[in-house]
């Protein structure tokens, strides 16, 4: 393949009506499809947040196979790939995980790696600890299609270069964002997009939650969007819900890489610190050790 559809759906889930907020979810996403989108791509925790005073993530839990079948018949009806994040339980703890579906079935499954624990911000509303309710993954997976391997984020995980440079060099030439990235920070968003893009020389498919989230009053960016190699916004949605659609030339990600080869020109051995534990304060020696820092 050297083109692909891909389609962004962005949603404003609510806690108060969770059969509606999937009803809107699974209509925009046949919606997609009936559109000839290849590729699917729905919000973190598309399903309801759990962020209401009378929400956790066990009552969300509860309808996710009815969820899982739905969209399972529209990939194999369109022959497409869907994928968006949702609360899931894995060794009987909730996890927050983007089951990849195509139309042969489930694909694989990512686990959000980097959880939002951010009870100190004082500039969104209702800061949180998303480690109060939620493990964390452990595993950068890639997924094998027939328009090349795809790799799979959510939301807080954009704001780590790492994960998204072990995708590339494992192979992914698509990256997904799957997001419920919190007002005000749209600056963030975008240039993080841009730059995760920008630095692997891959698409970036990013969605995103948008507006209010009635029962918590816990704002939304939206802006979801796509981003090609080059790092140049190709298409934002609009400020509503609604299905944003673009179509991929999958020849530019070579395109790009062989006129700026920055993957090949990496060198790894001035890296090593990167593996150190955080709060490190000393120095990479050239035997591989470490000493501290003189001050």
């Amino acid at each position: 393949m050297t083109s692909l559809n891909v389609a962004i759906i962005q949603t404003t889930s609510s806690d108060l009506d969770p059969e509606g907020t999937i009803a809107t979810g699974i209509r925009l996403t046949r919606q997609a499809a009936m559109n000839r989108a290849d590729v699917i791509v729905l919000p973190e925790l598309w399903t309801g947040l759990g962020l209401g005073p009378h929400r956790t993530p066990e009552d969300i839990l509860q309808r996710n196979d009815a969820v899982d079948a739905q969209l399972q018949e529209i990939a194999e009806e369109y022959n497409c790939y869907i994928v968006g994040s949702t609360y899931r339980i894995r060794d009987g703890k909730t996890t927050n995980a983007a089951v990849l579906t195509g139309p042969d079935g489930p694909v694989g499954t990512y686990e959000k790696t980097h959880l939002f624990d951010a009870g100190n911000r004082t500039d969104i509303t209702n800061p949180s600890n998303e480690s109060d309710k939620v493990t964390a993954g452990s595993r950068l997976p890639t997924f094998d299609t027939p328009f090349g391997k795809l790799g799979v984020t959510i939301c807080a995980d954009l704001r780590f270069p790492e994960p998204y440079r072990v995708l590339a060099l494992n192979g992914a030439r698509i990256l997904i964002n799957c997001s419920a990235f919190l007002a005000p920070r749209s600056d963030h968003w975008e240039f993080l997009l841009r730059a995760r893009a920008v630095e692997n020389q891959v698409f970036v498919i990013a969605s995103g939650q948008f507006g209010q989230e009635p029962a918590s009053g816990t704002m939304f960016v939206g802006r979801s969007m796509v981003v090609d190699p080059w790092g140049l916004v190709i298409a934002t949605a609009s400020d509503r819900q609604g299905v944003l659609s673009a179509t991929l030339d999958l020849e530019l990600i070579d395109n790009t890489r062989r006129q700026f080869p920055l993957l090949e020109q990496r060198r790894p051995e001035l890296y090593k610190d990167l593996t150190a534990p955080t709060g490190f304060d000393g120095l990479l020696l050239a035997n591989g050790t470490h000493e501290r820092a003189k001050v």
